[in-house]
């Protein structure tokens, strides 16, 4: 498959998702691993996040966003990554202790941190190239 090209309105959304794989399988391969070698859920689910951090930030600054070096985008990444961080391992803690099994708790978390990662980074980590309007051009 290939995606549209990065001026056409529907090459964020499926340039974020193709990334997002990509980021999920090292997130969530790392996480089985971890845990299948006896470390607790919460635990494996905090090092299986971190493993991603460089994958997401640079195919989604460079593939997705187009954002280049633009001031401040690693440091207000770094910001959504600690927030997502909590979440995800939170998220893992409290559907493990209601009774969720730590895989599909992990899968729970990494589809929502995944929802709020794409629309903090369009308009808050990468704004100023995002904006992608219906004909195709950038808006802004």
């Amino acid at each position: 498959m290939r995606l549209p090209n990065r001026g056409h309105r529907l090459h964020q959304p499926l340039a974020f998702l193709a990334i997002g794989l990509i980021s999920a399988a090292i997130d969530g391969g790392v996480f089985l691993a971890l845990h299948s070698a006896g470390l607790a859920p919460a635990a494996a689910s905090a090092l299986s996040f971190l493993s991603a951090f460089a994958v997401n930030y640079r195919g989604n600054r460079d593939l997705v966003f187009d954002a280049g070096r633009i001031p401040g985008a690693l440091r207000r990444y770094s910001v959504l990554v600690a927030a997502n961080f909590a979440l995800s391992t939170a998220g893992v803690w409290l559907l493990v202790g209601v009774g969720l099994v730590p895989w599909a708790a992990k899968l729970t978390t990494m589809v929502l941190v995944a929802a709020i990662n794409f629309v903090a980074m369009r308009h808050w980590v990468f704004p100023a190239r995002a904006r992608v309007s219906d004909s195709g051009r950038r808006e802004g």
